[in-house]
């Protein structure tokens, strides 16, 4: 009769080793960003950590922090955990707050090229291996969803937190994550015929030439307005951009570069370039998918970083005329 409670006794402790060991014992982990909020709960982390697939056990997790005490040291912050970690290990980093350290503001309308060269410029990683990831088709589309040439447009201007040890990979495929979760609210089913990487390439159009945010629907009816009567866009900035992938960074745009022969010349081919031609902002993106109700079709700038719109060309060129003449 003894026996038996024996039996069971040795299958308990067989089990609870058997656990401890599992469910303890480090894992491989990809890089993944963990945001820890004040006033987590040592549950609500443990719960964070396993749907992430940091841990494999919130029992244990959970059970460990109370036993040991780190659930009144659970320190809020960003942290990375990468590479092969324990439980122990998790725990320990959370209770030390190691948390991410360096922050980088991406503004506005950057090229990638200038996206990847701020990145370097800060520490963060390689230029050239970040280039090199911006510019895979096959990484673009594993992020996107779209068979795209490039990630130009989907790196969301914000600003970051990111620890030393951050790999450029991870850096980017963040990047783009931000960007899907921004205008994932957004309503892309407009009645301007426009797909959602098209809305994108207009709406980095609109980021390149509005000063004012107030304009940027103004301006985004006026490309529409182009686009439904097939008229060429006319952009300068898709001729700045062909410029910039020459290596030529300058404000001022020749009738000479109008002549440039690139899919990117709006002046020379009607209908969108190919790609955005920057990463566009919330704003240029909702002016696009609601632009102002105008029969625009040319606009200028007005030297003090507004622009002027008409509707037709006789208009546009008279209007010219009088902000010449000081009037």
């Amino acid at each position: 009769m003894k026996i038996l409670p024996f039996f069971l006794l040795f299958v308990v402790l067989f089990f609870a080793v058997y656990g401890i060991v599992y469910f303890t014992k480090p894992i491989v982990i990809p890089s993944t960003l963990v945001d820890i909020q004040a006033g987590d709960t040592a549950q609500q982390v443990a719960d964070k950590l396993y749907n992430l697939g940091i841990i494999r056990s919130r029992s244990w997790f959970y059970l460990y922090v109370k036993i040991s005490g780190i659930d009144k040291h659970l320190s809020r912050g960003k942290y990375l955990f990468a590479g092969k970690q324990s439980l122990f290990d998790i725990a320990e980093k959370i209770r030390n707050g190691k948390v991410v350290q360096k922050h980088i503001t991406i503004p506005e309308g950057l090229t990638i090229k200038k996206t990847c060269r701020k990145l370097a410029k800060n520490g963060f990683g390689n230029y050239q291996k970040f280039l090199s990831l911006c510019n895979d088709s096959v990484l673009a589309k594993q992020l996107t969803g779209f068979s795209i040439p490039n990630l130009e447009g989907f790196l969301y201007p914000e600003t970051y937190y990111f620890p030393e040890e951050t790999q450029e990979r991870f850096i980017i495929e963040h990047l783009v994550n931000q960007f899907f979760k921004v205008t994932s609210k957004l309503n892309f089913n407009t009645p301007h015929n426009l797909n959602f990487y098209q809305t994108i390439i207009l709406a980095s159009i609109v980021e390149k030439e509005a000063k004012m945010n107030d304009e940027k629907p103004l301006i985004a009816s006026v490309y529409l307005n182009r686009l439904q009567f097939n008229y060429k866009l006319q952009a300068d900035p898709t001729i700045a951009y062909i410029l910039e992938q020459m290596g030529k960074n300058r404000k001022k745009i020749y009738y000479k570069d109008l002549e440039l022969d690139s899919p990117f010349n709006t002046y020379k081919y009607p209908g969108l370039p190919p790609t955005p031609i920057c990463s566009p902002s919330l704003s240029s993106i909702e002016a696009v998918l609601k632009p102002a109700d105008t029969n625009y079709f040319f606009f200028f700038a007005d030297n003090k970083g507004r622009h002027i719109f008409s509707q037709t060309y006789n208009q546009h060129l008279y209007k010219q005329r009088e902000l010449k003449n000081g009037r």
